[in-house]
């Protein structure tokens, strides 16, 4: 017994919190994706305004602490500069509505935009010094007809 709490309570309680912040069906490579951007030192997101405000949340609040400036484009679309730790936290995040997680939200549109951002992560090379950002591009395709 741990200060008050039976192994069977403490056990439910660490069950309870995984199903509520886990998601049900990560990709194996899951993980492996986190680890490997939070060792870039910035990624540069180019996508419409919209599918980044639709794509970082979870549960509610948004996926990516820290200050976030979005850079409007010719084109349309928004720049924005990401660090690894915040590219883990956005891909955390799409990985929890495009897989299951509990309150998801647009897990069509998540979807779409992990698939992109993972095939991107799983070609990184090493991170070297001068090595220039990473470009993850998602075009306005991702989104769904009006």
């Amino acid at each position: 017994m741990v200060a008050g709490f039976s192994r069977a309570r403490l056990m439910a309680g660490v069950l309870g919190l995984a199903l509520l912040t886990g998601c049900a069906e990560s990709p194996p490579e899951q993980l492996g994706r986190e680890d490997r951007v939070a060792a870039v030192p910035v990624f540069e997101l180019h996508m419409p305004e919209q599918v980044w405000q639709r794509t970082d949340v979870r549960l509610g609040d948004p996926g990516v602490e820290g200050p976030v400036t979005l850079v409007p484009e010719a084109d349309g679309m928004v720049r924005i500069d990401l660090t690894g730790e915040q590219m883990a936290d956005y891909l955390v995040a799409l990985d929890h509505n495009a897989h299951g997680g509990i309150s998801a939200d647009d897990p069509e549109l998540a979807t779409a935009v992990y698939d992109l951002v993972a095939r991107v992560i799983d070609t990184l090379p090493p991170p070297a010094p001068g090595q220039p950002a990473p470009r993850i591009v998602v075009p306005a395709t991702v989104l769904p007809p009006a």
